[in-house]
């Protein structure tokens, strides 16, 4: 039993490490925040108060694509309010109403799809920050 629970906390210890191996430590190709959906990358850019950008990214954090794309984003905070994102040239943007600060405590889930393939919903803690990753070397390589 003892075995078992060892080897169950080693992978979740694991797992964690390899979710943020995708890239929520480094900023992204257009200096945004990254999470990875599924079989692509999303990357949220702010751009002001209340407003953002989304880059829907390959799997190499390269191709901003917006074929067979959408997005929409639900903030949540003291309310819940879901944008549908609008298409600009290689990316969505996400106008909230003014009452919305996204400098502010709450959440951002991204629900997108990019060539067709629809990703998981995707959570952004508020307010936006690159993710420490602990990899037990206290910062030497």
């Amino acid at each position: 039993m003892k075995t078992l629970f060892l080897t169950a906390m080693m992978f979740m210890g694991l797992g964690s490490q390899m979710a943020l191996a995708h890239g929520e430590d480094k900023p992204g190709p257009n200096g945004g925040f990254i999470r990875m959906p599924g079989a692509f990358h999303t990357e949220v850019v702010p751009t002001g108060a209340n407003s953002l950008k989304v880059y829907l990214l390959d799997i190499e954090w390269k191709n901003p694509s917006v074929k067979g794309a959408s997005v929409l984003v639900t903030h949540k905070g003291t309310r819940t309010t879901k944008k549908e994102c609008t298409l600009e040239s290689n990316y969505y943007v996400c106008q909230f109403p003014k009452n919305i600060d996204l400098k502010k405590k709450g959440e951002l889930l991204v629900e997108a799809q990019r060539e067709n393939q629809k990703g998981n919903v995707v959570s952004y803690e508020l307010p936006l920050k690159l993710q420490v990753v602990d990899d037990g070397h206290g910062g030497h390589h």
